[in-house]
């Protein structure tokens, strides 16, 4: 139970993370002196320090995580921190689900931090705080003061307008800490007991769902319960084909000098002809545009299905050789799970996930903020030192793991660091860089690391290149959701082509009729930002 507590709520954590929302609905920006000359506290009470130079408050959301939410006034990871570091640094953490607001608040009293979590330096919390000058310019003082923060952090990310603008960073990466994490699994005990090798082409799946609808793999008596692959509502999490066609429902490419959304691309129509070829054949769960993600584990775990798509991340918890027999119910002893990449198509293209820019949140430090130089050179030594590596993954040596001649022992599940998810607190909650659970050091500590690490590598390589990357919400959408990228006309389209309640080439009507809606002014709205951001 201990390592599934641990691992469960790092999936809660990325994923409220991922899909972290704006708020729009109170734009502002702070007082004409910036910052309260008043003294912050945490929500234990503890009066943020102000003692000169090497003094820096920082102001972020406790992201859920149990331990931040009830941090002491005399914390021993922050005290650990400040001793490595040679900086004193004091954490205000406000609440997640209504950090936005939270922080637009703080934005309008300027009671404000040296150091402050945003979704990004255009966020419509802080509206146009680059333009009035809110936020410090940072290119300057990383290049003097922060040459590992260049160093280590991808060039994919300092490029994201969520850091720059106009040339001049304003803000620093955090980083999620993988370029990609959809990843394909399948029942590998299935495969072997069917004497078949991993698929890898289109026939080769095809072959293996087939195997599985008629014959009773998963040794329940029942040789109709199963199914090849399975699918949930939203169906973005069960995207794992379209890759297979070289196209993917949220991105974009460029066409005859146009940004045209894959969506409406002849390749999607190839896509949806073959999903629906897998529900006519019934190899796929019949009700997917209804089933709950609940519903689609349970499937998972009595032994429905062949195969889904996830992240790497839910391996350890819910698929792991340790954890899978406590969770799956017919055979849970021979249970295996491997990790796959998803068929090469006619063209031999294939993927699973877009390239994205990486970025988890990022760091803002306000103008008024009198010793930015060092705040800078703080978070160099977070990126760079020996001693913060193991700190950032392991905590503190002694009590959250130990070093014996150059052997570190480190046990994620021992009560030290699950208690509280205790290690969520030097992992995320205060760790300046990234989420520090998809961290090599981390990784390699968990059971089957190996397998993990290459599954990892293997959503890294499956990751889809576009032409949208970096490109912001489109004003259209906004006005007109129902013909955004994933949105209702599209997931209505996909359902009833795929189910059979109207032909193929409904797809082109789909297509036309979005244009009509909308369609064509979003096209020419991401055309224009695609020539103006990479003239």
């Amino acid at each position: 139970m201990k390592k599934i507590w641990v691992i469960v709520i790092a999936l809660a954590l990325i994923l409220s993370a991922c899909s972290s929302k704006e708020n729009t609905g109170n734009e502002s920006s702070p007082n004409s002196e910036g910052k309260s000359t008043t003294e912050n506290k945490n929500e234990s009470g503890t009066k943020s320090s102000d003692s000169g130079n090497k003094s820096i408050e920082v102001l972020l959301s406790h992201a859920e995580a149990e331990y931040a939410k009830t941090v002491k006034a005399d914390d021993p990871y922050i005290k650990e921190l400040n001793k490595l570091s040679g900086y004193n640094l004091s954490f205000d953490f406000l609440g997640h689900s209504d950090y936005d607001q939270q922080l637009s608040l703080r934005f309008v009293s300027g009671d404000l931090a040296d150091l402050v979590r945003t979704p990004s330096i255009d966020s419509t919390i802080h509206k146009d705080a680059v333009e009035q000058g809110i936020f410090k310019e940072l290119g300057p003082l990383i290049d003097q003061y922060g040459p590992n923060l260049k160093k280590r952090i991808p060039e994919t990310a300092w490029n994201s307008p969520r850091v720059q603008k106009d040339g001049k960073i304003y803000g620093i990466p955090v980083l999620v800490g993988t370029a990609n994490d959809r990843i394909g699994f399948i029942r590998q005990d299935w495969l072997d007991k069917l004497s078949l090798k991993q698929p890898e082409t289109i026939d080769e799946w095809l072959n293996y769902f087939e195997q599985v609808k008629v014959q009773d793999v998963n040794g329940n008596g029942d040789p109709n319960d199963e199914y090849g692959y399975t699918m949930f509502e939203g169906v973005g999490w069960s995207s794992m084909f379209f890759g297979s066609f070289g196209v993917d429902p949220g991105t974009w490419h460029m066409q005859d000098g146009k940004l045209i959304p894959d969506m409406i691309s002849p390749k999607m129509k190839e896509a949806i002809a073959f999903y629906r070829m897998l529900y006519e054949k019934g190899y796929v769960n019949r009700d997917l545009f209804t089933k709950k993600e609940a519903d689609f584990r349970a499937d998972i775990y009595n032994g429905k299905s062949g195969s889904f798509a996830a992240a790497v991340y839910q391996y350890t918890p819910d698929f792991s050789a340790t954890n899978a027999p406590k969770k799956f119910v017919n055979e849970p002893d021979k249970v295996k799970i491997s990790m796959v990449a998803p068929p090469a198509g006619p063209r031999g293209e294939r993927g699973l996930g877009a390239v994205s820019d990486g970025i988890y949140f990022v760091w803002v430090i306000p103008e008024t903020v009198k010793n930015p130089e060092e705040i800078i050179k703080y978070l160099d030594w977070a990126w760079s030192a020996p001693e913060a590596d193991k700190f950032f993954a392991y905590g503190i040596e002694g009590s959250n793991y130990t070093d014996e001649g150059g052997e570190l022992k480190y046990d994620v599940s021992s009560s030290v660091n699950a208690d509280k998810n205790a290690f969520q607190m030097f992992q995320l909650s205060i760790n300046p860089r990234e989420i520090g659970f998809n961290n090599d050091l981390v990784l390699k500590t968990l059971p089957e690391s190996e397998k993990i690490i290459a599954g990892y590598k293997l959503s890294a390589d499956i990751a889809m290149p576009h032409d949208s990357l970096y490109m912001p919400p489109l004003v259209t959408f906004q006005n007109n959701p129902e013909i955004s990228t994933w949105g209702t006309m599209f997931v209505e389209m996909f359902s009833k082509i795929m189910t059979g309640d109207q032909p193929i080439d409904a797809f082109d009507k789909f297509a036309a009729d979005w244009n009509k809606r909308g369609g064509d002014k979003a096209i020419e709205e991401a055309t224009q930002w695609y020539n103006e951001f990479h003239k």
